[in-house]
Parts: C-alpha cells; sequence; structure tokens
C-alpha cells in the first residue's frame, strides 16, 4: 500500500510541475510574440516613414534646392527615356537621387547631409551606412538573426532602410541599403495616438488590454504555483499519514490546512484514523468478551452432567447446541435411589449471557431443592416444580421464564411421572409401537409465583423410548424456510434402530436436525434428551 501511494505521488508531482512548465512557458511565449510583434511594427514602420520621405524626395519635379547641377552630353544611358527621368540611381556604388531634364541632370546624394535632414523630418535617427545591395542571408542565419532582432526581450537593432534603385548603366532594377533607423517605441505610440482621437481610442484600449492579459498571466502562473503547492503539500501529508497508518499508529493525524477540497480531503482522512482506532480498540474489547465467553462456555459445559445414574435396563443422555456461544438450555439427571431417577430439561427465556445465567441459577435451584428432597420424606414431583417457582418468580425481572419438564422414572413399577410447565410436548414411543405426547397444562415456572402444577403418570414399559426437546429443534428450518416439525421428529424418531443406548439415539436426532438446517443460521438454542429403557 505504502508503494502504490508513493508511486501515485511521484505521478501527481510530475503531472503539477508539468502543470506548472506549461503555464510558465506559455506565458513566455506570448510575452515574447507581443514583444516580437512589437519590434516588427515599430521597426517597420520606422523604415517606412524613411522611404516615404525619400519618395517624397523623388516625386518632387526639383529634388531639393541644393542639388547639384551637370550636362551630360551624349553620354546618357541608353534606357533613359526621351521624356526625361526621375529617380533613385546607384552608380559605382554610390546612391543619387537623380532627375535629367533636357539632358541637364540634377543629382542629391543619399549621405549624411539628407540623412540628418530626414532624421528632422521623421523624428527618428536615420544612420547613414556604407550602401549596398540588399541580400537574403542564409536560412540559419536569417533565423538566427530574426529572434535576436525580435524576439529577445530588451533588444532593439536597427532597422535597415531598403531602397529599390536604378542601376545607372544598365538600367535594371536593384534594391539597395541606405540608410539604418534606430526605433523609437514611444515616437512611434505617440505618432500613432496622433491619429486623433476618434481613430486611436483602440490604442489606449489594446493597451489596456494587454495589461490585462499580462496580469491575467502573471496571476494564472501564481495561482498555478500556490494550487500546485497545496497539492503537494497535501498528498505528503497524507502520503505520510497511509503509512503511519499501514503501520498500524491509527492515533495519526493530518494536518488541515486551508477550508478548500483538500483540507476537506484531510478532514475525511482524520475522520477515517478515529474510526479505524476505535475500530481496533472495539476489536480489543471483542476480543476480550469473546475470549471471557469461551470461558463462560467451558463454564457452563461443565454445568452439564458428565455421568449418568446407573438404573438397571434404563439408559439416560442428552445433548445441546447453543444459538450463541452460550446458551439457556439446561438439561440434568438426578440419582433419586431406589430405581429412581429425575430428569431434568428447561429453556430459559432469551439467548447468550443473561439466559445461561439463569440457566445456571434455575440448576443450582433444583439442585438444593432436590438434596432437601432425598434426606426427607419426597414431596410430589408436582409440589417440586411450585418450589422451583415460587424461588425463581420474580428474581431475574418481570419477563424472565422457563419452560421446564421435569420427570421421575420409577424402575420398580415402570412408571414415569411427570410435569410440563410449558415445554414442548415429549415424545414417549411405547414397546408396541404406540405414540404418546406428554401434552403440557401448567405456566412456564417464573411467571407466577402462586402457579400450581399437577403431577401426571404413564407408563413406560421395556422397549420404550422418551424424546424430550425444546422447541430449538423443532424450529430449526432449512434454506427454504420450513421447519423441521413434530412430524419429521417423530418420523425421525421411529427410524432409530432399538438396539442403540440412548446416547447414540440422542446424536442420530441432533444430526437429523443438524442437516435439516444446513446452510442457515441458527437461531435458538437446541436440546433433546433421550430415554431408553432396553426391552
Amino acid at each position: 500500500m505504502a508503494t502504490q501511494i508513493i508511486r501515485a505521488w511521484g505521478q501527481v508531482r510530475w503531472k503539477i510541475a508539468a502543470i506548472i512548465a506549461l503555464t510558465g512557458t506559455s506565458t513566455l511565449l506570448v510575452a515574447c510574440l507581443a514583444i516580437a510583434a512589437l519590434n516588427v511594427v515599430v521597426r517597420r514602420e520606422s523604415a517606412n516613414v524613411v522611404e516615404k520621405q525619400i519618395q517624397i524626395l523623388v516625386q518632387a519635379d526639383q529634388p531639393v534646392g541644393s542639388a547639384i547641377p551637370h550636362t551630360m552630353g551624349d553620354g546618357l544611358p541608353h534606357w533613359l527615356p526621351n521624356t526625361g527621368f526621375t529617380g533613385l540611381v546607384a552608380e559605382k556604388g554610390q546612391l543619387e537621387i537623380r532627375s535629367v531634364v533636357a539632358k541637364q541632370i540634377f543629382s542629391l546624394p543619399l549621405g549624411s547631409e539628407l540623412a540628418r535632414r530626414l532624421s528632422l523630418a521623421s523624428g527618428t535617427q536615420v544612420t547613414p551606412v556604407s550602401p549596398g545591395p540588399f541580400r537574403v542571408h542564409s536560412p540559419y542565419q536569417r533565423v538566427l538573426r530574426t529572434m535576436e532582432g525580435n524576439f529577445i526581450p530588451g533588444i532593439s537593432r536597427p532597422a535597415a532602410v531598403v531602397l529599390t534603385v536604378r542601376n545607372w548603366e544598365s538600367g535594371e532594377a536593384e534594391d539597395w541599403i541606405a540608410y539604418s533607423v534606430r526605433p523609437g517605441y514611444l515616437s512611434s505610440f505617440e505618432d500613432v495616438a496622433r491619429l486623433g482621437s476618434q481613430m486611436a481610442d483602440w490604442v489606449w484600449l489594446g493597451a489596456a488590454l494587454a495589461i490585462i492579459v499580462f496580469l491575467m498571466y502573471a496571476s494564472g502562473v501564481w495561482i498555478s504555483v500556490r494550487f500546485g503547492a497545496s497539492i503537494s503539500t497535501a498528498v505528503d501529508d497524507l502520503s505520510t499519514a497511509a503509512l503511519e497508518i499501514a503501520r498500524g499508529n491509527f492515533a495519526w493525524r493530518t494536518p488541515v490546512r486551508g477550508r478548500d477540497q483538500l483540507a476537506n480531503l484531510s478532514s475525511s482522512f482524520n475522520e477515517m484514523a478515529i474510526a479505524l482506532e476505535r475500530l481496533k480498540q472495539d476489536e480489543a474489547s471483542a476480543l476480550r468478551v469473546e475470549s471471557e465467553l469461551q470461558v463462560a462456555r467451558s463454564v457452563q459445559q461443565h454445568l452439564f452432567p458428565r455421568t449418568t445414574p446407573a438404573v438397571d435396563g434404563v439408559t439416560v443422555a442428552g445433548q445441546t447446541r447453543a444459538a450463541r456461544t452460550v446458551g439457556g438450555d439446561l438439561y440434568d439427571f438426578f440419582d433419586l435411589g431406589k430405581k429412581r431417577i429425575g430428569i431434568l430439561c428447561a429453556d430459559v427465556s432469551g439467548k447468550g449471557i443473561p439466559a445461561a445465567l439463569m440457566m445456571a441459577n434455575l440448576q443450582a435451584v433444583a439442585r438444593a431443592h432436590l438434596n432437601d428432597k432425598t434426606a426427607s420424606p419426597a414431596p410430589s414431583p408436582g409440589y417440586w416444580v411450585e418450589i422451583l417457582n415460587r424461588d425463581l418468580a420474580g428474581r431475574f425481572g418481570d419477563n424472565r421464564y422457563a419452560t421446564l419438564f421435569w420427570a421421575e422414572h420409577n424402575g420398580e413399577n415402570s412408571t414415569l411421572t411427570w410435569v410440563n410447565a410449558g415445554n414442548p410436548a415429549p415424545i414417549l414411543i411405547h414397546s408396541d409401537g404406540l405414540v404418546e405426547r406428554l401434552e403440557s397444562d401448567s405456566f412456564p415456572v417464573g411467571m407466577f409465583a402462586t402457579a400450581q402444577y399437577k403431577a401426571r403418570e404413564s407408563a413406560i414399559q421395556p422397549g420404550s423410548r422418551l424424546v424430550i426437546f425444546t422447541d430449538g429443534l423443532t424450529d430449526a428450518e432449512n434454506a427454504e424456510g420450513e421447519e423441521f416439525g413434530d412430524e419429521r421428529l417423530i418420523a425421525s424418531c421411529r427410524a432409530i434402530p432399538p438396539r442403540p443406548d440412548a446416547r447414540s439415539s440422542a446424536e442420530i436426532l441432533m444430526q437429523a436436525v443438524s442437516a435439516w438446517s444446513a446452510g442457515t443460521e441458527q437461531f435458538d438454542d437446541t436440546t433433546v434428551v433421550v430415554v431408553d429403557v432396553a426391552a
């Protein structure tokens, strides 16, 4: 997990750096393009002003008052028209303004004196240069000079004044460099602004828009840098917090900076850490509770009978399965002497720890009264259940009770005396196959302190089998929601072979219920007690 977070943070960091680099580069390119456009416009405008001034001189009838007239006679070039000529010419590497009228020539050299006058007329610095033909540079040299002259801020190279002249000897048109002009940004801007207030409003508007655009780009760069720093800091904090939590340090908290979405993310991360810390504490508490419940389960298992009373021809056995770690079902066996066995099966209301505590108390009260019963004249089973009911009533609250089945088997006369206090009717299968249900006609114990219980008696001859159970057995459901039910339980009892003892019979019945409810959650405690009388 930590490696993935570090790798993801590396990708995010590079993306942030790329965004900032692209934003800054785009801003620099826009600024360079703006400067280049300004340089091109100003330089071209400055050179055009000088070129126009020279063209005005050329187009005048008399170039200037100080032009020098002289007669060439028949030495005029062959290309000159008969009507005369006025224009720029190049002769022997020199540039002049010449006017030919009636074989008389007026000439004005393009030198320093004319440069001074042009400077005054154009308001720019015009410098004479050694005249030379204008040549196109090589591609690489042209690109480098263009970048140096136009795209590099702070550099203002002189602009060449290129004039189209006639070769005096051949008459061919040639491009020559006559002067260089030092661009003046302020004067150019003022010249444009002097075009008239109505026409020049766009100049000020354009300047204002340019400043706004520059400020917007600068703000964008500043925001990108700040946002990138905020993201990187937040991701660093979250990465560190994730590593700490991965090591099990759930007490770590991420600093919350600001009130934006990143701050909300840090707050959510802290809330998650708090939840994990509480979950860890709850898990530790649950483990302690589970450990204590396992101890309670072990203690409860020792409450069930480890041995059974020995009576010739009679075997008793029971099995229970709690819906939770501990349960509220109880079964116990008592040696009443004189070939008599006491069988107790009870189901305490509720499940879990409260039911287990009430179940343990019920067993303790029952054993206490049975010890008195063996030491004194034996009360009837009905009266004994009334004693249990009075002791339990109200002890665990008004809504706590237990269904109970108490039976005494007398081996001397083969009779079963029993009291059913709200328990599901046990199944007594006689030796001839007849099924008898030992129905209940009394309240569960613990509900009403004044309740009375009456014992009944049934014959239990050799070859008979008594199956006592709690409602968790018949209420067990399969995956389709169908209950195991009384009829299926009776059929399972009939299917038990006659030879197995009570322990084997109880295991067969419990396995049948387990197979029926396989794949479903057990929602109630399940108990079965079997009394087998040998044939």
